[in-house]
C-alpha cells in the first residue's frame, strides 16, 4: 500500500472527498504540519502547501511524486527534482478567481480607507471624517498577465476602470483581446492608480519592485501584491510608506512565511496586512485538494498526471511505460 504526506493546512478540512479520492485509491496518509524527514522516508506521495522541500530533503526521501497544493513551484528544489525523476504537479487556475476577487476586494479596502475606519469606530467609538476615492476612471496596472492577472483585468474593467498589462513573455495580441492596454513597465508603474502583482518568484523577479520602481509610482498610488513576497523589497516599501512615496500598499504575500514577530511590516503605516488567503475559498481549496489528489492517483496508476512542470521527465515517464 502507498503512503501520501499530507503538508498543507487546507487538505481536507472542509470536504472528505480527497481523502475518500485517496483512500478508495489504495492509499495511507500521513499527516504533519512542517517536512518531517522521517516521514518523507515513509511517503511515496506528498501533497505539499508553502513548506520549503529542499534539495536535500527531497534526495533522502522515498517520495516518487511532489504534488503542489498550489501553483507557485519556488518552494521546491525543481532541479533535484527532476535529476531524481520525479514528476511536480501543480494546480493551475484552482484558485484563479478567488485570488483575482481578493485583489479586488483589498482595491477598496485602500480605496476607502475601511480598516482605518473600522478600528476607529469600533476601538475607539470616533467616527471618523475620512475621505476615499472611487474606482471609477482610475488605472489598474497589472504585472504578470497570466490566469490571474487575466482575471483581475477583467474585473477591473467592470468596474469602469482602465487597464494597463505589462507581461515580456505575452504576446500583445493576447493582451489586446481582453481590452487592455500593454505597456512597458515604467510606463504602468508611473501612469496607474493601483498597481497589482502576479508574477512566480525566480531570479528574473526576485526583488523586481524595490525603491527605484516604488518611486516611479504616482504618491496617489496603492502597490497590491497578492502572489509571491520576495518580489517587492520589503524594506524599501516601508521606507516609501513611511515617507509618503506611495498612498498606500496591500500584501497578502510575505519574504517570509509565517510573518516573523520582528517584521519590518508591523506597525507600518498605511500598510494592510492578510496571512496568504488568496486561495482560501471553499471553491478553491476543493479544486486544489482534488487536483493534487488526482494526479498522485494517476501518477501510481501509470497515468500522467495532467500539469507537470518539469516536463523534461515526461519522455522518461513514457518510457517507463506510463500512458497519456
Amino acid at each position: 500500500m502507498k503512503t501520501v504526506l499530507i503538508v498543507t493546512r487546507t487538505f481536507g478540512k472542509y470536504t472528505s472527498e480527497p481523502i475518500d479520492l485517496l483512500k478508495n485509491n489504495g492509499f495511507d496518509l500521513l499527516w504533519s504540519d512542517s517536512l518531517n524527514p522521517d516521514l518523507l522516508r515513509r511517503a511515496d506521495a506528498i501533497i505539499l502547501g508553502t513548506g520549503k522541500l529542499t534539495g536535500e530533503m527531497i534526495e533522502n526521501s522515498s517520495l516518487k511524486i511532489i504534488a503542489r497544493h498550489g501553483v507557485g513551484v519556488d518552494n521546491v528544489d525543481l532541479k533535484k527534482a527532476t535529476d531524481l525523476g520525479i514528476p511536480v504537479t501543480i494546480t493551475p487556475n484552482a484558485n484563479t478567481v478567488s485570488v483575482a476577487e481578493l485583489v479586488i476586494g483589498l482595491i477598496f479596502v485602500l480605496s476607502r480607507r475601511l480598516v482605518d475606519v473600522h478600528n476607529e469606530l469600533f476601538e475607539k467609538r470616533k467616527f471618523s471624517s475620512s475621505v476615499g476615492i472611487e474606482v471609477l476612471g482610475k488605472t489598474l496596472g497589472v504585472i504578470g498577465f497570466g490566469a490571474i492577472g487575466r482575471e483581475t483585468a477583467k474585473r477591473g474593467l467592470c468596474l469602469g476602470m482602465r487597464v494597463l498589462a505589462y507581461d515580456p513573455y505575452v504576446s500583445r495580441e493576447v493582451i489586446h483581446q481582453y481590452s487592455v492596454e500593454q505597456v512597458d513597465l515604467e510606463t504602468l508603474l508611473k501612469t496607474s492608480d493601483f498597481v497589482s502583482l502576479h508574477l512566480p518568484l525566480n531570479q528574473t523577479t526576485r526583488k523586481m519592485i524595490g525603491k527605484r520602481e516604488i518611486q516611479m509610482m504616482k504618491k496617489t498610488a496603492f502597490l497590491i501584491n497578492t502572489s509571491r513576497g520576495g518580489i517587492v523589497d520589503e524594506n524599501a516599501l516601508v521606507e516609501a510608506l513611511k515617507e509618503n512615496q506611495i498612498a498606500g500598499a496591500a500584501f497578502d504575500a510575505f519574504e517570509v512565511e509565517p510573518l516573523p514577530e520582528d517584521s519590518v511590516l508591523y506597525n507600518c503605516p498605511k500598510l494592510i496586512l492578510t496571512p496568504h488567503i488568496g486561495a482560501h475559498t471553499y471553491e478553491a481549496i476543493y479544486r486544489m485538494n482534488m487536483m493534487a489528489s488526482q494526479a498522485v492517483v494517476d501518477f501510481f496508476n501509470k497515468k500522467l498526471p495532467q500539469h507537470i512542470v518539469n516536463v523534461e521527465i515526461v519522455d522518461r515517464l513514457l518510457k517507463q511505460g506510463f500512458s497519456h
